[in-house]
């Protein structure tokens, strides 16, 4: 009787242990947001760059920014909430000077979209799922 107890005990531990192993499997998925940068190279002050990006948040809500580019650092970026639907995104560059486009999460670096352009506007628009 007391070898069938310990058995159950035995099983019982297992089960549970399995259990738990089994839920920690389920992946979550991570909620960030999203940074949207154009890199250029050196440029003089008086060459022009912009970026507006219109945002639609999940709840219907639209709003703009306008970036501002750091002529020190040779880039302009935008964060993405982690909130938003989706957004479009209008950048322009005076000279037509090849530019760096990179989209990635805020936390885990993961790119989602590259591209090298060299034309004086670009549009980009992404819907999140």
């Amino acid at each position: 009787m007391k070898n069938i107890f310990l058995a159950l005990i035995a099983i019982f531990v297992f089960t549970a242990c399995s259990s738990d192993d089994d839920n920690q499997g389920e992946e979550q998925q991570i909620s960030q947001s999203h940074i949207v940068e154009f890199t250029t190279g050196s440029l003089e002050s008086w060459v022009s760059v912009g970026l507006t990006t219109t945002l639609t948040l999940e709840d219907g809500t639209e709003s703009t920014i306008n970036s501002d580019f750091d002529y020190t650092q040779s880039i302009v970026s935008v964060e993405i909430p982690e909130n938003t639907a989706n957004f479009e995104l209008d950048f322009y560059i005076e000279d037509s000077s090849q530019t760096e486009m990179r989209f990635f999460g805020s936390v885990d670096n993961v790119n989602v979209y590259e591209e090298t352009i060299s034309q004086q506007n670009f549009q980009y628009q992404y819907i999140f799922n």
